[in-house]
This record gives C-alpha cells, structure tokens and sequence, in this order.
C-alpha cells in the first residue's frame, strides 16, 4: 500500500514540476518579449502624416517617435504625449511621397502569391503599385492614381478601404474622406478591385480576397432573382400603400401560385437608404455629402445634432438636396455629428425619430512655417520670416526664441538650460520681423552649449475662432 503511495506522490510530484517549468517558461517569455519591444524605436518625421487608433489623422509637424509594446500595439510619443495607434500603422510622408508600414500586413502580388511582411516596411515611391489586406474587409491600395471606374473617386498615392458588413465602404487618405452606397470598383495601373465583393483582378487573374484570412461581409451581389425579388417588393409596397396601412399584414401574391405572408416594416426598411457619403474638412467648416431616400414620404424631419462649445445644436437636413456645411466651428478641433430622421408611429401618432448615422469629423490645423533669418548681438534681436495659412486670418502670434547653455545647479553640478524668449506681434505673411532679446541681453552672459541648436518657434496664434496651439518651429546654429 505505501508503495502505491510512493508511486502516487512521484507523479504528482512530477505533474506540479511541468506545471511549474510552464509557468516560468511564460513568464520569461513575457519578461524577454516586454524587454524587447522596450528597445524598438522609430523616428517619424516632420511632414508626415499617420492615424491613431480612432481612425484620426496626426499631422507630424515636429519629431516623433514610434513605439511598440509588447503585445504589438504601436503608440506614438509627440508633443510630450503618449498615443496609441493600434496593431497597423501607415505612414505617408507629404514630402517625398514614401511611405512605411508597420505591422502585420499580408501582399497580394501580381501573380497571385500572398507575401506576409510585419514589423517595418518601407515603401520609397507610392507610384509603384502595391496591394495589401490589412485585416478582415480593411485594405489598403497603393499607386500614383486611384480612380473609381465612374471617376467619381480621385485620389493618389495611397487609399485605405474599410468595408462595413453590409459592402459599403470608407475611403480615406490624408486628403480625402468619403463613403460609398453603391457597388464601387476602384482601378490602378495594374489592376482592379471591387469593394463590394472584395475581388481583386490583375489583367486576367480573379483573385478571390475573401478566402485571405476570411471575411465578415454579408454583401450579396445582384442576381437576376434578386432584381425580381426588389420588383415585387415594390409592388407589394404599392398595393399596401393603396389599401390599409399596419403594422404586419398578409399581401396576395399569385405569381409563386400561393398565398405569401410579408412584414411591411421589412418592406420598407429594404426601401430606405439615408446615408452619408462624403465628408470634406476645411479649417473651420466641414462639407457632407448624403444622400435621403424617402419614396413613401415618410420621414417628418431630418437633421444634424452637433455639440459646438459645449452647446447642443441641431440642423435641419433638406430631404430633396444632398449637400450640407457646417460652418464656425474651431480649427483642429474634432466634432461628433450625429445624424436623425423623424417619422409619426402609424398606431399612437407619437413623432419617433431614428438615429441613421454617427461619424466623428475633425477640422484641419492652420499651417504656419518660420525661416530664420541672423541674430544681431549689437541690436539684440533675432530677424525671421513667418508664412501664414492662407484663408485663415489671425490678430495676433505668439513667437518664441530658445537657446540651450551650460549652468550650475543649487549642488554645484553643471546642468544644461533652455533660455526661452517670447514676443507677441501681428504680422503679414512673409514680412521680415524682429524678436527683441531685451534690454542688457548678451550672449557673452551665457555659456552657449557647444554645437547645440536654437529655434525660433510659433507658440500659438490668436484669431475670431480662440488661439490655436501651433509649435511650429525652425532650428539653427547661433551664429550661423
């Protein structure tokens, strides 16, 4: 009996030993994974263009750097801020026009063949055409032009498509921001790709991406059952509208040789298509493209509901036009719209509106650039031109002038320290000015950090729409 025992103790002795070499297996493992992603740096620079995890743009007008944490989220440190960015970051830069990946992407290639690239991948030039799945119903095009084959769609360099269940699509890059409600085929140079159905083509080759790690779309192409089935709908439609108004009623139809029972509410909901399709942001407005399709007249009222400095607004929606501006709003500033229409419920006459869209616009950020110009130790004054955003008028600037120099601190230990100088002005674009270092300055006071950079910075600028935080800056060697 006590051998049975010993037998008894050895194995679960040795079952808590796996167990245990497991667990610190995962454990190293996470501590050499966290350790790693620890040391992965890029350096993202001024002029480029990227999302955050919100589907937000961040235009790169100083340095920054990005980041990955272990469990393969990337997050950007800029502006002494932390933002995160998600599994798949694309970076365009509006000047050279290249362009990096980071992430886990998988390249559908000319001949058909799946490439997986992850980590960095660097584009150098967005005219050579490329195509990538991102994940299920996202894309990502690639080309120097991109149409629609109704050319109603222009755009270059680069197109992110994100498909909803139902086949429609979002459209965006760092200039364009729309949204399709009908079948839509996109066309570079060297292939097509419908949305919809998610079919690439290249010359003859029909490339199937719905069987490239699979698909949620739910979007069934027309057939000609189909288009029969949307003519009897129609007319069932029309014979209730001629006859009694419910909730639920039985509608004769001798064409499949029996009596068909049909939901109304079904009916018309497969009738209704009110959407937004295109959203154009300004500076301080915002353009919307929808579209309402109301054939029974049913909607009472359609509207936007928009928070503007902390106040609800609501705004009325034409139902025979399809384009609508919001106007006064603050630049680089994001604004939830939401989107309704009102109908009168058929049995208790109450009004009952109805939510039909939500989307999150964002206005644009006034550019602004300096060029340094010389310092002039005998008049103390630092010259430079500033370039303002043109359509955008402003009443005052906010300049600034850093220089680094050597110090000691309260220990008497030697410390490296930023003199910072500020001026309040109001200027035309491109005129010559002057930031006064004050009276009894001299650099001969100073320590001048060896090689160091100074810069002359716009802090903010101050217009009818409140001051907007620029940091827009230009960097030179003193003496230089």
């Amino acid at each position: 009996m006590r051998r049975k025992y010993d037998i008894r103790n050895k194995r679960n002795f040795i079952i808590i030993l796996v167990i245990a070499i497991i667990i610190i297996g995962i454990f190293s493992l996470f501590i050499y994974k966290y350790k790693q992603a620890g040391k992965i740096a890029y350096d993202i620079k001024t002029g480029c263009i990227l999302q955050d995890d919100k589907k937000n743009f961040i235009n790169i007008d100083e340095d920054a750097v990005l980041k990955v944490r272990w469990s393969g989220n990337y997050y950007l440190i800029y502006q002494d801020k932390k933002i995160g960015l998600g599994k798949k970051v694309m970076v365009f830069d509006t000047i050279s026009n290249a362009m990096k990946l980071y992430g886990k992407y998988h390249e559908i290639k000319e001949d058909g063949k799946i490439e997986e690239i992850k980590d960095e991948t660097t584009l150098a030039n967005t005219s050579d055409t490329k195509f990538y799945k991102l994940d299920d119903r996202e894309y990502l095009l690639i080309d120097r032009e991109i149409t629609s084959t109704d050319k109603s769609i222009d755009a270059s360099h680069y197109l992110l498509v994100e498909l909803d269940r139902m086949g429609n699509a979002k459209l965006s890059n760092y200039k364009l921001n729309l949204k399709t409600i009908n079948p839509t085929t996109l066309l570079t140079s060297k292939y097509s790709f419908d949305i919809a159905n998610e079919i690439l083509k290249y010359n003859k080759l029909e490339i199937d991406l719905k069987k490239i790690i699979g698909t949620t779309n739910q979007y069934k192409p027309d057939t000609p059952e189909k288009k029969e089935e949307a003519t009897q709908i129609t007319e069932n439609q029309n014979v209730v509208n001629a006859n009694v108004a419910g909730n639920n009623q039985v509608v004769n139809n001798n064409t499949g040789g029996g009596e068909e029972e049909t939901n109304i509410e079904e009916i018309i909901a497969k009738t209704k298509a009110t959407s937004i399709i295109r959203v154009s942001e300004g500076l301080t407005q915002v353009d919307i493209d929808y579209v309402v399709f109301d054939p029974y007249s049913e909607y009472k009222s359609v509207y936007a509901t928009i928070v503007r400095n902390g106040v609800s607004e609501n705004i009325k929606m034409s139902d025979t036009d399809t384009h609508m501006v919001l106007t006064n709003l603050n630049p680089d500033t994001a604004y939830n719209v939401k989107f309704y229409y009102t109908t009168i419920d058929k049995e208790t006459k109450e009004t009952v509106t109805t939510k039909f869209e939500e989307i999150t616009v964002k206005t644009k950020k006034p550019v602004y650039s300096v060029v340094g110009d010389k310092i002039s130790g005998i008049k103390k004054n630092v010259t430079y031109k500033v370039y303002l955003q043109e359509g955008y008028n402003i009443s005052k600037i906010k300049m600034s002038f850093t220089f680094k120099y050597n110090d000691i601190d309260e220990d008497n230990n030697p410390v490296i320290r930023n003199k910072t100088l500020y001026k309040e002005l109001t200027v035309n674009s491109g005129d010559k000015v002057a930031l006064d270092l004050g009276e009894g300055f001299s650099f001969k006071d100073y320590d001048i950090v060896p090689n160091s950079l100074a810069r002359i910075n716009v802090e903010s600028v101050t217009g009818s729409n409140g001051t907007i935080i620029i940091n827009s800056y230009f960097p030179f060697k003193i003496g230089g």
